[in-house]
């Protein structure tokens, strides 16, 4: 008879313990691509062919998402929704004030 492959759910909701975990990293670690163009505008200062305007709707529209993630206490969303939100307006403000 084969043996049962049982999923690690120790959150009882459902999703293997080990999706959990690889997205909370996620969720921590995605902002940070952000930072070679943070990089590139600050300590390069080029802002050539970055738009203002994107990146600050990026982190307008963010906002919404960050106040869902503090609503439902969803401690891995609140810092993907508040890196991107500061990351986002870090980069539009560096476009606008180095442009």
């Amino acid at each position: 008879m084969p043996k049962k492959i049982v999923k690690a759910d120790k959150n009882k909701n459902g999703v293997d313990d080990r999706l959990d975990w690889i997205t909370n990293v996620c969720a921590v670690v995605l902002p940070f691509t952000t930072l070679d163009q943070l990089y590139i505008i600050y300590v390069k200062r080029e802002t050539a062919g970055v738009s203002a305007i994107t990146w600050f709707l990026y982190g307008l529209l963010s906002i919404p998402l960050l106040i869902y993630s503090l609503k439902r206490k969803d401690l891995p969303m609140i810092l993907l929704n508040g890196l991107w939100v500061l990351f986002d307006f870090a980069v539009w403000a560096g476009v606008t004030i180095f442009s």
